[in-house]
């Protein structure tokens, strides 16, 4: 069976036996969400991809048989169901937007399935981080907030609206106590110059707190990441580059608060050929971006990578 999921920021797909265990996957970077929120249009660069995403999978899989499903930036565009029938008539997939809750609860489904095969066991709460929209869910919750690393991106200003602090005299006299400060928005004015990505940093405190205050009330102390932004770091961890990217090698490694901060930082100073090499064309600002969503969510919550996610869960759902 195969299953295709159609979000924000990719095209995943992944081909799984009656016991739902993995064959093939797939993964193609569309950016479906770019320049959404200014047009209400998937825009045709995007559509493009799209379609040469569908014909690799067609050589190798029978799309007519493939459960397909469509996410946030679908969910918005004017232009889906247009979209939608092309592809029906040119590659025989027939796509369906799914709404939010459904998404939630799907991805939840991979995502347990992967945590069984970890032995992984316990209480989580799940936050699927995408192109235009966030997911969190615990217990019998869900919620989708309308935020995500492209849409929250290109939302940024990048005015120098932030306060300006001066600390030469302090870090004169005491040079390493810059490493010690707990106090996140601190931490960004003493370590980050570009202004550019302290616009970003700060920004993001703003875009997440109605999601903070929900973790907050869920009590969560482990939370299970899933989206582009976690795997890529873990990715980096392993000291893989985005071709080599095994998600058995991925699957349960664990991040805190402090990585997505030193991993925001990395990644905006990558050039762009060792940005496109370690983390894939195009994604290096998005990923900045999400690592500091991340970075304002988090407070002393331990985070564990897993891959499996939507794609997966629709293979073991009757949708």
């Amino acid at each position: 069976m195969l299953g295709i999921d159609l979000g924000s920021n990719t095209l995943r797909a992944v081909e799984m036996d009656e016991n739902f265990k993995k064959i093939k996957e797939y993964e193609f970077i569309i950016g479906a969400a770019k320049n959404l929120s200014k047009t209400r249009q998937i825009s045709t660069e995007a559509i493009e991809k799209i379609k040469e995403a569908l014909n690799i999978l067609s050589k190798e899989q029978n799309l007519n048989k493939a459960k397909a499903v469509a996410t946030a930036a679908f969910r918005k565009a004017d232009n889906t169901d247009e979209i939608f029938k092309d592809l029906k008539e040119q590659f025989g997939v027939n796509f369906r937007v799914i709404d939010a809750k459904t998404e939630a609860k799907i991805s939840v489904l991979g995502m347990k399935k992967a945590l069984a095969n970890l032995d992984m066991k316990g209480r989580f709460a799940y936050c699927d981080l995408g192109g235009a929209s966030c997911e969190l869910s615990f217990d019998q919750y869900f919620q989708s907030f309308d935020f995500g690393i492209i849409s929250f991106y290109e939302k940024c200003n990048f005015q120098n609206d932030f306060p300006t602090i001066s600390f030469k005299k302090i870090l004169k006299k005491y040079p390493n106590f810059v490493y010690k400060i707990k106090d996140k928005k601190l931490k960004i004015h003493l370590l980050i110059k570009d202004k550019k990505l302290k616009n970003i940093a700060f920004k993001a405190f703003d875009e997440v707190k109605e999601l903070k205050k929900v973790l907050k009330k869920s009590k969560a102390r482990k939370v299970i990441l899933n989206s582009g932004v976690p795997t890529a770091l873990a990715t980096l961890k392993c000291g893989l580059n985005y071709e080599k990217y095994d998600a058995k090698k991925i699957n349960g490694k664990i991040l805190y608060t402090q990585d997505f901060f030193k991993f925001a930082l990395k990644i905006w100073n990558m050039s762009e050929k060792d940005a496109n090499f370690y983390l894939g064309k195009t994604r290096k600002k998005y990923l900045t971006a999400g690592c500091f969503l991340f970075f304002a969510i988090f407070d002393k919550e331990e985070c564990i990578v897993i891959d499996e996610g939507l794609r997966e869960g629709l293979c073991m759902t009757n949708l």
